[in-house]
């Protein structure tokens, strides 16, 4: 359900496309590079609605599918929808905690400007140090990990605000004294000179408290970020009405959603062995150029081209020289494994698609299973239930079963 209070979220299909060439085969091409984040952007497509893109004054009291919440220790610090804002809630137990929303499934394009402000209240001056903030990051698993925000809080009795650059062991950050207990906080980003603005006075340069350049499409290489609004405990008890974020804008930019796309399924009747992709640009390379060898089956299921929903993970393609065969997995133990043991047998080739694990699915999700055959020396994944059937029921011989790889959409 899309909240009432979005006035106009643009939504843009990217293309994308995985580079890597499918091997091992004869007259087939070998990979080609992998595509960066920042190359697979510029071929997206976008359309504009006018300039207001987003706008939340969290009315309903109820998170929204547009948000995931996150937090450390939701027991103890957490926030929530109520009285038409959002709240931090804190108990001043659990040490140093953060809890937040992240957009889920969606994403602004750093090859465009953007800007977004949303409207504060903080009004706790304390000993123990408390925060709540605007943010942006480009990984939508480990936020904290590469951000920057801009926030109000309190320590020490001493009012303030702050912002802060993360990216990975570097940290940059600066903080002002603060008299206000109510005000607004603002980012805004100008694409053309890679340069990202927090402020409490307004968007641009000219309004910048602080300005952090070569950062969106430099350190973080193009990829689209997430946006955060978010709360810090750190032993402080917080009630409703003290700290909360209310009247979020997205006054210009460009949305990347996270959409679907079709995972093609090949299948070559002399080395018997199936091949999935997602590349629209590997399909038609087979199709055209070696029909000869592989046989299109069609389409296997639904994944992600990347991780705009936080939700999902990587799955990793491997090619076998010894095996003339491609392994998948979502598995990270597994795939270091292979790196680490295995770099003779298996080849790494990069990220195939996007798709849930066990932990993670949603539940419209199916699972893909995954067989392995020693005599012909290859995996095959499907989604189908009456195929798993089959090579349970008659081929239990020629086909082991492994378990779920992952989960899609059929």
């Amino acid at each position: 359900m899309v909240r009432t209070t979005i006035i106009r979220l643009l939504i843009v299909a990217v293309a994308f496309a995985l580079s890597a060439g499918v091997q091992g085969f004869e007259n087939v091409a070998p990979a080609a590079e992998p595509v960066s984040a920042g190359a697979i952007a510029a071929e997206s497509t976008a359309f504009s609605l006018g300039p207001l893109v987003l706008r939340e004054t969290f009315d309903d009291n109820e998170q929204d599918s547009m948000w995931r919440a996150f937090a450390d220790d939701a027991a103890n610090c957490k926030v929530e929808e109520i009285n038409s804002r959002l709240e931090l809630l804190a108990t001043g137990s659990g040490g140093d905690l953060w809890a937040g929303y992240i957009s889920n499934g969606w994403r602004l394009d750093p090859r465009d400007d953007f800007s977004m402000k949303v409207d504060f209240h903080y009004d706790l001056v304390t000993y123990p140090k408390g925060s709540i903030n605007i943010g942006i990051t480009p990984d939508g698993v480990n936020p904290r990990e590469r951000h920057v925000t801009i926030g109000v809080g309190c320590s020490n009795l001493f009012a303030h605000y702050w912002n802060r650059r993360m990216n990975g062991l570097s940290t940059r950050s600066s903080s002002t004294q603060r008299f206000d207990d109510d005000g607004t906080l603002y980012i805004s980003y100008n694409a053309a000179a890679d340069e990202l603005y927090v402020s409490i006075s307004g968007y641009g340069v000219d309004n910048a408290w602080t300005t952090f350049g070569d950062l969106l499409r430099g350190d973080w290489g193009g990829k689209p970020v997430f946006l955060w609004l978010a709360g810090n405990s750190v032993g402080l008890a917080v009630t409703p009405g003290h700290a909360y974020l209310d009247n979020l804008l997205v006054e210009r930019g460009t949305v990347v959603e996270a959409s679907l796309r079709d995972v093609y399924r090949f299948w070559a009747p002399r080395k018997e062995r199936h091949f999935y992709t997602l590349s629209e640009a590997e399909k038609e390379k087979l199709l055209v150029n070696y029909r000869h060898v592989w046989t299109y089956e069609g389409v296997a299921y639904q994944a992600y081209a990347d991780d705009s929903d936080p939700d999902t993970r990587p799955v990793h393609r491997f090619w076998s020289d010894k095996h003339s065969s491609h392994f998948y997995t979502i598995r990270e133990a597994e795939r270091n494994k292979l790196l680490s043991e295995y770099a003779t047998v298996w080849r790494y080739e990069g990220v195939a698609f996007y798709a849930y694990p066990s932990s993670r699915r949603p539940t419209w999700a199916r699972p893909v299973y995954r067989f392995w055959s020693g005599s012909k020396g290859a995996h095959f994944y499907t989604i189908d239930e009456g195929e798993k059937d089959k090579l349970l029921d008659r081929y239990g011989h020629v086909w082991k079963y492994e378990g779920i790889a992952w989960y899609a959409n059929d």
